[in-house]
């Protein structure tokens, strides 16, 4: 350890760090250690003078024990990291708790400790993250044309995409739906020799299993009925390219094994052929399937399964990464203003999530993944009042499903209005419900509203 900390003793050097525990003198060891490595440490006792220090301080790390005289240190962590997103929040408790962890690391906190803290332990830990961060923001830079990544679980989750993309290998992406799986198959291609060449994606779960083979192999002229003329299939398309694979484990098991083929003998034979064709093609394959559980079912090809599984990359949900939460909403919210205002100067006055209305976000578990948030922000987008500065938690709390009853809210039974709403809230309740009910059909919301499509777009666009 003594190397180490000779060696990066630069890291530490004017970093600033605020440690909070209501026994002061726990933490001396720690402060001698981190002012001899050149550390300006701040250390407090409560959960009310961590909160002043905060936000009178830009500081590069908090280190909080979590039960304080005055409430918890877990509640530091969004007040610290709105100001300073790319800070470095460390929570110690008194025992170690596997919901606990799972709730802090949503939260950001990126590392959990039990008492004793032992200082060499949180300054190896320190060390060890500000490789990860280099790394991280290098990563991120790399992917930024494909995927917009902050979060250091889905940056981790990618880490090995550039190696991967200098192979020929298969690459097999796990994720539920909606977490980005043929983004990241397009930075595979997009970082690889071949990024020239094809990319060229087909779902195997919404093709009928009598067309699927044709899709993939192509047919020649007179292979049936319909076939009047000869069709390149997606090898034959994605020929010196890549050939992405979405939800493999749909695929039936004939045409499994006629894929198998093709990946161990690199030709292709087209439906109603006879010649066999050379491809070079590399394959990315995507699931949100336990692709291990559908062999031991029954429903996969084990020598298939270890023929894709040979880079692996599985990505976490949505709901445990907390700053692509952040940074997807600002993101989605600045195009769709974008898209829906035909004034430039209005599209560029994007409104501020506050702190409430972020926190609401994160705590949504998100099962549709990145499109659920996306469609979210896309609904708020479209009902945002012009003009407005900042977006509170009132709009988010109305659109999440579970925060509210108004899901299936019929216009025709009538809208509940709460006592107290102003008229102009009211008006809003009543056309968002109107668009739930018509699947944001804006002819049918105005409609239901008995109001011409004319004036509901006026009063969407706050005119």
């Amino acid at each position: 350890m003594t190397g180490t900390l000779t060696q990066d003793h630069a890291y530490f050097e004017g970093l600033s760090i605020l440690l909070v525990d209501s026994d002061r003198m726990a933490n001396n060891s720690l402060q001698k250690m981190l002012t001899k490595l050149g550390s300006l440490v701040t250390i407090v006792g409560s959960l009310r003078e961590a909160k002043l220090s905060i936000d009178n301080n830009c500081f590069d790390a908090v280190v909080s024990e979590d039960d304080l005289s005055d409430g918890q240190g877990l509640a530091l962590i969004s007040r610290y990291l709105s100001l300073r997103p790319n800070g470095a929040f460390y929570l110690v408790t008194e025992h170690e708790n596997a919901q606990q962890v799972k709730n802090s690391n949503r939260q950001g906190v990126r590392h959990f400790f039990v008492k004793p803290l032992v200082p060499n332990e949180l300054v190896e830990h320190m060390l060890k993250d500000s490789i990860i961060e280099a790394s991280a923001l290098k990563l991120s830079k790399q992917l930024s044309p494909y995927l917009s990544v902050a979060d250091p679980s889905m940056l981790n989750a990618l880490v090995d995409i550039p190696l991967f993309s200098d192979s020929s290998e298969p690459v097999l992406i796990i994720g539920k739906s909606g977490t980005g799986k043929e983004l990241v198959a397009r930075a595979v291609h997009g970082l690889s020799s071949c990024s020239s060449n094809a990319f060229i994606p087909i779902n195997c779960g919404s093709i009928p299993e009598s067309m699927l083979e044709t899709e993939l192999f192509g047919h020649e002229k007179g292979a049936f009925t319909s076939a009047n003329f000869a069709h390149r299939g997606c090898f034959e398309q994605a020929h010196k390219g890549t050939l992405f694979l979405d939800e493999i484990g749909e695929m039936s098991l004939e045409a499994q094994t006629r894929l198998l083929r093709v990946l161990e003998h690199k030709t292709i034979r087209r439906v109603g052929g006879e010649r066999e064709i050379p491809v070079d093609v590399r394959v990315v394959a995507a699931t949100h399937r336990d692709l291990a559980a559908s062999v031991e079912a029954g429903n996969f090809r084990e020598d298939l399964f270890y023929r894709l599984n040979v880079l692996p990359v599985s990505l976490p949900p949505l709901c445990e990464r907390p700053l692509d939460i952040e940074n997807l909403s600002k993101i989605f919210l600045k195009k769709q203003l974008a898209q829906h205002s035909s004034n430039a100067q209005a599209a560029m006055n994007v409104p501020v999530y506050t702190k409430e209305a972020m926190d609401l976000l994160k705590s949504y578990d998100w099962p549709g993944n990145v499109r659920e948030l996306r469609n979210i922000i896309t609904r708020l987008a479209v009902r945002l009042p012009k003009e407005l500065q900042e977006i509170t938690a009132d709009f988010i709390s109305y659109l999440l499903p579970h925060r509210h009853n108004m899901s299936n809210v019929s216009v025709d039974e009538g809208v509940l209005i709460p006592k107290g709403t102003s008229m102009e809230d009211a008006e809003w309740m009543i056309i968002d419900a109107a668009l739930k009910q018509a699947d944001f059909n804006r002819a049918k919301a105005a409609e239901l509203l008995g109001i011409g499509e004319r004036t509901l777009r006026r009063k969407l666009n706050g005119k």
